[in-house]
């Protein structure tokens, strides 16, 4: 029998990520509503969150990144965006959930179970823009590249989105992904969120929970890495900033929540500030 607690593969962390979604739309004031979380998270997601050390961290992170990632959206759209690649899109239901042009193109690509899974369950349910599917392993560039070539044919300025995705492949793979976007002349802008820490320190009993979708990604300057690459950041949201935007602080998860909430405000944004999202621009 199977434990649905386990982590076995890198898509397991959707439904964790979904569960987290799913719980921030039951609260009375929601910062967003994401009806259809519940339904594709399910059972699976609530047990590998509870099996998870610090899951009120995960939870806070999860919410203020969505919701700096869903208002930088919409500012791309203001600029004539046509097309919206979302590259490792796991359970994400933003084509169902947020106000979007009925004309706007929005692809999703992630492994072929979890687009099975979507197309299943959410075959009675109508996306608000033109939603297409694609099942495929990131990591297969030359299949990666195919996607990119016939999207960016058909499109003039396309955002590409990567939520949660750059830190579960290395540093060579990050630089390949890098180039081939930036190949495709109509990708313009590329939404992802970052950690800018000096080192990354995992909480106890992540890393042995994870071994199966392991953290690869690790740089001393992120902004840094991409520039080499071709991508300068256009607007950066930290943490600090869209959680204190929205009205929801860090959480009293012990110990690293009381030590935040014990140091000056200034030293907590700070550390804050190391992570976030950033758009970036061609």
């Amino acid at each position: 029998m199977i434990d649905e607690s386990s982590v076995t593969h890198v898509t397991d962390t959707a439904y964790w990520v979904a569960h987290f979604r799913a719980k921030e739309s039951q609260r009375r004031t929601p910062v967003f509503n994401d009806s259809l979380a519940a339904l594709l998270s399910g059972k699976r997601g609530r047990k590998i969150a509870r099996s998870i050390p610090r899951a009120s961290m995960v939870e806070w992170g999860m919410v203020v990144r969505t919701s700096a990632i869903d208002r930088l959206i919409h500012e791309s759209l203001q600029s004539g965006v046509d097309a919206v690649l979302n590259l490792g899109a796991g359970l994400d239901t933003r084509p169902y959930r947020m106000n979007l042009p009925a004309e706007l193109r929005w692809i999703e690509v992630d492994f072929p179970n979890l687009i099975e899974l979507k197309n299943a369950k959410l075959a009675e349910h109508e996306p608000v823009c033109r939603l297409e599917r694609v099942g495929m392993d990131l990591s297969d560039r030359p299949s990666r590249n195919e996607v990119f070539a016939r999207i960016g044919a058909a499109s003039k300025s396309v955002l590409v989105i990567t939520e949660g995705v750059i830190s579960y492949f290395s540093n060579s793979e990050i630089a390949n992904l890098a180039d081939d976007l930036r190949a495709i002349p109509s990708f313009h802008r590329w939404i992802q969120d970052f950690d800018n820490a000096p080192k990354r320190r995992l909480p106890s009993g992540w890393a042995k929970k994870l071994e199966a979708a392991p953290f690869l990604f690790e740089v001393k300057d992120w902004f840094g890495f991409f520039e080499k690459y071709g991508w300068k950041a256009l607007e950066t949201v930290t943490t600090a900033e869209e959680s204190e935007r929205i009205g929801r602080p860090y959480p009293w998860d012990l110990p690293y929540g009381l030590l935040l909430r014990a140091l000056p405000k200034e030293m907590s944004r700070r550390i804050l500030g190391l992570s976030g999202v950033v758009m970036m621009q061609r």
